[in-house]
């Protein structure tokens, strides 16, 4: 490979998520988009605890609001008493009121308890691993707005900071929360990675055998949270998990789509942060991806993103058995033999673009953005 093109691969890899830096987040089965109140109140310049009043512009859905304490930025107000935010609380009902620059009010209604959690939330600046022992007692406490918080905070966290708090989670109650009904079908993910992490023999013990149970379970139903669970055993026995998991879901014919696709975000989690399964050994289990149209094109998106350069006959393969009618795939395997330094990959990419030019083209054209040339 010549030293430009090796340049425009970085590049690539850069470009397109492709590098192995924090493509995914603490818990990448939580599906949390939206900041943390911690965070919301780090990027405010004004904090207040207001009550609402009675006073509401119907027309504009504003309800009026006196000021009863600054939290931050109380200078900024001056002598305003009440300002105007969304209608969202009831009159004498409790709010906090938080605001960027000259942008609009953002409104959190409160009561007393939830003012207490909320003030006493530990600063965003803090590491995150200071921070994250005051959430897990609040991740399933009754009022919402506490729960869906302290859930984005373990969200939104780095994934080594909450490996490093893991000894401290209530692992008997995580076990309850995992097969309770009741939980939000979203949460089951982190609570499924989060019995993963045990250390404590005793607690690993009975963890792995709730992870193994839920694994090997026959179901047709949809698995909320099936993800989290498989990327917890991974986490919690390495290759013996990789096994069963091999065995059960990537070599069954028969196994669920979903249930497949589940696994394909577990070893993505793994290859991203495990240690203890050697690579070559993941990569045969993501080479088994490729066997399933539903898997395929982010199959060969992660061999890509490891250099795993031994499917360049899987990836041609892939191409000319697709109707053309998946540009994903066709992106994906050409992207593979573009970037493959082999000789065999090079010969492929021939191949296909003699037997399928338009379809080969079009699936290089981000290639050729980036000024690749063969």
């Amino acid at each position: 490979m010549s030293i430009r093109r090796a340049a425009v691969v970085a590049i690539f890899f850069s470009a397109f998520g492709l590098q192995a830096s924090a493509f995914l987040q603490a818990c990448p089965f939580c599906n949390v988009v939206e900041p943390a109140f911690a965070e919301r109140r780090a990027e405010s310049d004004v904090v207040v605890i207001a009550e609402a009043t009675e006073e509401v512009d119907t027309t504009r859905k504003l309800r009026r609001y006196l000021i009863r304490q600054a939290l931050k930025g109380g200078g900024a107000l001056g002598a305003t008493t009440n300002v105007q935010a969304a209608d969202l609380v009831e009159s004498a009902g409790l709010a906090l009121l938080l605001r960027r620059g000259e942008a609009s009010w953002d409104v959190t209604p409160v009561d007393e308890t939830s003012l207490a959690y909320f003030v006493r939330t530990p600063d965003a600046q803090l590491p995150a691993a200071e921070r994250l022992p005051y959430f897990t007692k609040f991740l399933e406490h009754p009022a919402p707005a506490i729960a869906d918080d302290a859930f984005r905070e373990y969200g939104r966290a780095p994934f080594d900071a909450v490996v490093a708090v893991a000894a401290g989670f209530p692992y008997e109650s995580f076990r309850r929360l995992l097969v309770d009904p009741a939980v939000l079908d979203e949460r089951k993910g982190f609570y499924g990675l989060a019995l993963g992490l045990a250390t404590d023999p005793a607690q690993r013990a009975a963890n792995v055998a709730l992870l193994r149970k839920l694994v090997t379970a026959e179901t047709t139903d949809f698995r909320a949270g099936f993800d989290g669970i498989l990327g917890g055993l991974l986490w919690a026995e390495g290759e013996t998990a990789l096994d069963l998991i091999d065995a059960r879901y990537l070599d069954n014919a028969d196994a669920a789509e979903g249930d497949v696709r589940h696994v394909q975000r577990a070893l993505r989690f793994y290859m991203q942060y495990g240690r203890a399964i050697p690579e070559a050994r993941l990569i045969r289990s993501v080479a088994r991806l490729l066997s399933r149209p539903g898997t395929a094109a982010e199959a060969l998106a992660d061999l890509t993103r490891r250099k795993a350069w031994s499917y360049a006959e899987q990836a041609e393969r892939l191409f000319l058995q697709s109707s053309g009618d998946d540009p994903a795939l066709d992106r994906a395997a050409a992207n593979y033999l573009l970037l493959s330094p082999q000789a065999d990959a090079a010969a492929a990419l021939r191949r296909l673009k003699q037997a399928e030019p338009e379809r080969m083209q079009d699936a290089l054209r981000r290639g050729a953005v980036l000024g690749v040339r063969e």
